[in-house]
């Protein structure tokens, strides 16, 4: 019977040690919603830019590029920060034409995160990226073929430790404690 209670004492702690190690992914902050929205098409130049997103972003580090094809910004000043919203003013005179923004901030858990919005003045064509060409140091390195050991596996065999210590631990004080009783009766 003690023996029994020993393995169940042992597993119980293996079982809360897995668990209480298994960490949910947190995932960074992410845009909401966007003026102009993405692949809008607008009858006007828009006054502003404003990105919202789903928690307050950091007063740090934040960027807001609105092109055209040419690569020229349409952006005025340093982007404006409240909260979630971050806004930035545009040049007056913008043509009809593509236009891309392209922002980046740094989320509230301390991650900059970036994205590009496209969008369309007028009756022109949108803005077609084309890709950059790869220099030799982008190009991938081969993958391995070694995967690595999971991140399940190292967890559970360090809970199966864990567990094996506790169980060895309560052997041992059960054994110290029944020692410590047959010398008071043999005395």
């Amino acid at each position: 019977m003690i023996r029994f209670r020993a393995v169940a004492v042992g597993w119980a702690v293996a079982v809360v040690v897995v668990l209480t190690s298994v960490v949910p992914a947190s995932a960074h902050d992410q845009l909401s919603s966007s003026s102009p929205a993405p692949d809008e098409r607008l009858p006007s130049a828009p006054d502003e830019i404003t990105l919202t997103f789903s928690a307050d972003v950091l007063d740090v580090g934040a960027d807001i590029i609105v092109a055209d094809g040419d690569g020229t910004d349409w952006a005025v000043g340093d982007p404006d920060i409240a909260s979630s919203t971050v806004a930035v003013g545009l040049k007056e005179g913008m043509p009809a034409a593509g236009y891309e923004v392209r922002w980046r901030v740094v989320s509230s858990d301390g991650h900059p995160i970036s994205g590009v919005i496209p969008f369309t003045v007028g009756d022109a064509a949108p803005l077609e990226r084309t890709p950059a060409p790869a220099s030799p140091s982008a190009v991938a390195a081969p993958a391995s073929d070694d995967p690595g050991v999971p991140r399940v596996v190292i967890v559970a065999a360090l809970g199966a430790g864990i567990a094996l210590a506790a169980l060895l631990l309560v052997s041992l004080l059960r054994r110290a404690a029944r020692g410590r009783q047959s010398g008071k009766v043999s005395s």
